[in-house]
């Protein structure tokens, strides 16, 4: 058998020992070790800056965002393609100068890490940024720095005005500066749709996997590697794969305020590919891999599992974001009567798989039904493996589950609307907000907010927040909000918040209700529509009760109600509008005026 030194390689970006694994210069070493080329994703934000910096009024940048986010492998692309080498600077070096000057004429100096300077070198350099950012020098600098640092770095030399700038434009996800001194790319806020692809592409399209060629493993059909059988569901780009479902997850994470970073995403890339569950192993080498297909043993190397670290320890599940982000979807131990049915006594409807279907599963099914008592727990185990194997592998948008929507694959996850939540993000990103669950949103905020089983679902009926006035068995109304019109007081719209020069950009934020009153953009209340809670007000537009959810939405509703209660008042130049009750005739909401007494009236 042949031995791939692609596999060692990769496995340097997987969940070991050391975390050396996860930083880029190390990775670049692994690559020179092993004689592979290091992983290409492409990024088309290097092109972007290359094209700025040639040009003949080049800027200085700041990549920031959190740790892993690829800001190191962003400078070093950057710099390889300005200089035109493929090795630019050392582990070891902190601040690398380009060695000959742009076609401006000006010089540019990349900073890997600024956290990485102590105080001594940080004061030093920081007179030579404020000329570059001033226009006073020469230099252009490239400065990688996640978000917290770049503030501490200006607050505590006494920049508050460029410092309260930045901090802004972070907040409103801007990137090109107001005086024009420095573009501050956010790296937290890339697409995820497009990154995920480049990173799945850059693992499983590697040119080192031609190696593989020759192997005899290869050639046993009956008994495949199981490296290259998860390759070959990684590879799959179609609605019903692994691949789909992944982005979904990830985008609805970042959503939630849960961001992967490409380093992470990587990793758990790799995990995928190469996780082993075998006592004792961690990742799959070339030997291993033969001995698990010799033994048949694909129970082990199951990437459906792999997916959320089932091949490592709960400690080390823990040290690494991606594994505890995906156990959120609790995929595997939500399910309903359609998929167990199915599962336990066969059904041709639900998709099979050659290695991790049937063949891993028909055995211990096959003893439960002999000894339920004796083979519970082993059974249990591997009926969470199909569950999660099924959710990869359907497609929610297919026939099958349209007609019969108990098959769709997110009833295996918490996030029973998963799928109208992607539907929702696609549609804003480009034909408009679907209307269908547009009006299934504002039913289930109109059930919250007045505390009625309303079927109304035109328009936003905001009532003050409980606490707010006294009598709280009674639904004061704030205001009701409506589609764009003519005439219309108040509007309620739907966006995705952040723009870029093509139009809504796919940055991880969630959607966002907007409720204006009278025109007054400047007093837009905004409600973000997280995965948690769209998933919430979906449940509750369904039939469910408020009650049966976490007081975290209650608090969010709440919160929007309290805003819009303040706004509008404002809106109206100070004079609310009269009182008005909110009643509830044959399921629709209606206003009724409340009689004020008049000073001196008695009853």
């Amino acid at each position: 058998m042949t031995s791939n030194n692609l596999v060692e390689f990769l496995a340097s970006y997987g969940p070991q020992a050391s975390s050396n694994n996860l930083y880029d210069e190390f990775v670049v070493e692994a690559a020179a070790r092993t004689g592979c080329a290091a992983l290409q994703i492409d990024q088309p934000l290097t092109a972007e800056l290359v094209g700025m910096l040639q040009s003949a009024e080049p800027k200085c940048v700041f990549l920031t965002g959190t740790a892993g986010d690829g800001k190191t492998y962003t400078a070093r692309k950057v710099a390889q393609a300005l200089s035109g080498e493929a090795r630019v600077w050392t582990n070891t070096q902190k601040i690398y100068s380009l060695p000959q000057p742009l076609p401006s004429g000006r010089s540019v100096r990349f900073i890997k890490d600024l956290s990485e300077l102590n105080e001594a070198e940080k004061t030093r350099i920081f007179p030579d940024i404020m000329a570059a950012l001033t226009g006073e020098s020469s230099d252009v600098f490239v400065i990688c720095v996640n978000d917290g640092h770049l503030l501490k770095f200006f607050r505590d030399r006494d920049e508050a005005a460029l410092h309260d700038r930045i901090a802004e434009m972070l907040r409103s996800d801007e990137r090109d500066d107001p005086d024009g001194q420095f573009l501050l790319i956010n790296m937290s806020r890339q697409s995820h749709r497009h990154l995920i692809d480049q990173i799945l592409d850059g693992v499983v399209e590697h040119a080192g996997w031609g190696s593989c060629d020759g192997c005899p493993v290869t050639a046993d059909s009956d008994n495949p590697c199981p490296i290259l059988c998860n390759r070959d569901i990684l590879r799959r780009k179609d609605p019903a794969s692994m691949r789909a479902r992944l982005k979904d997850m990830i985008r609805m994470a970042a959503a939630d305020g849960r961001h992967l970073s490409i380093r992470q995403l990587i990793l758990l890339t790799v995990n995928i590919l190469l996780g082993d569950a075998r006592q004792g192993s961690t990742l799959l080498t070339c030997q291993k891999a033969q001995r698990r297909a010799r033994e048949n043993d694909y129970g082990s190397t199951n990437p459906y599992a792999n997916a959320f670290g089932v091949n490592l320890t709960e400690r080390e599940r823990r040290q690494y974001g991606a594994f505890t982000v995906l156990s959120e979807f609790q995929i595997g131990f939500e399910t309903n009567n359609t998929f167990d049915h199915g599962l336990l006594w066969g059904n041709d409807s639900l998709p099979d798989c050659p290695w991790y279907g049937e063949r891993i599963f028909t055995s211990v099914r096959e003893m439960y039904r002999g000894d339920p008592a004796r083979h519970s727990s082993d059974f249990q185990r591997a009926m969470v493996d199909q569950r999660r194997r099924l959710f990869f592998a359907l497609d929610p948008q297919s026939a099958d589950v349209t007609s019969n929507p108990r098959r769709s694959p997110w009833n295996l996850s918490v996030f029973k609307h998963g799928s109208d939540y992607v539907t929702m993000v696609d549609g804003l990103l480009g034909l408009g907000m679907p209307q269908s669950i547009a009006r299934r949103l504002l039913r289930g905020l109109n059930r919250m907010m007045t505390g009625e089983m309303t079927i109304t679902d035109d328009r936003l009926w905001v009532t003050a927040p409980s606490g707010v006035y006294m009598g709280s068995e009674i639904p004061l109304l704030v205001q009701h909000a409506g589609r764009p019109r003519a005439g219309g007081t108040s509007t309620v719209t739907f966006h995705l918040p952040g723009k870029h020069r093509t139009g809504p950009s796919d940055n991880g934020r969630p959607p966002e209700i907007h409720l204006i009153t009278q025109g007054r953009e400047d007093l837009t209340v905004i409600l973000a529509l997280r995965p948690t809670l769209v998933e919430c007000l979906l449940r509750i537009a369904d039939g469910a009760l408020p009650a049966s959810f976490s007081s975290e939405c209650q608090r969010e509703v709440e919160r929007f109600q309290l805003r819009v209660a303040t706004a509008v008042p404002q809106a109206f130049n100070g004079i609310a509008p009269m009182p008005k009750e909110v009643q509830m005739v044959d399921g629709n909401l209606q206003e009724h005026g409340v009689a004020i007494m008049a000073e001196g009236d008695s009853w």
